[in-house]
């Protein structure tokens, strides 16, 4: 029931995608639409450049930072938190690093109390006689 809708619909889209293109072409090769073309993105640009002047000097006004300002803060602090979760991977790694060895080294250590253990006792007994 609905397939002759969807078929119609698609045959519609490929025809305007064909016109369209075939248009389009014609455009992009006809001399005087690309000068006028060129002439409005030319002043498309000149009117940003002043836009963008007069809106730094208007923030600069009211004290506030401009996007250029703002850009360079945002990379700054993605610089930092760049570097910041590299020292983060590089502490945890060290971490990991120190717990392992204490395993080792904690048997060692806690034979030398259980030995000196019955010197304190010995010791302790003298003290009291």
């Amino acid at each position: 029931m609905f397939t002759m809708g969807e078929d119609i619909m698609k045959q519609w889209a490929e025809n305007w995608e064909k016109l369209m293109g075939d248009h389009l072409e014609k455009l992009v090769h006809n001399e005087k639409f690309i000068s006028e073309m060129s002439k409005s993105i030319a002043a498309t640009m000149t009117g940003k450049a002043f836009y963008s002047k007069a809106l730094d000097e208007q923030m600069a006004a009211m004290n506030l930072p401009s996007r250029t300002e703002i850009v360079k803060i945002l990379q700054k602090l993605t610089d930092i938190e760049e570097r910041l979760i590299d020292l983060t991977e590089r502490f945890e790694d060290y971490v990991d690093a120190q717990q392992a060895k204490p395993a080792v080294k904690a048997a060692p250590a806690a034979e030398k109390q259980e030995a000196a253990a019955p010197a304190r006792d010995a010791k302790a007994r003298k003290q009291k006689k």
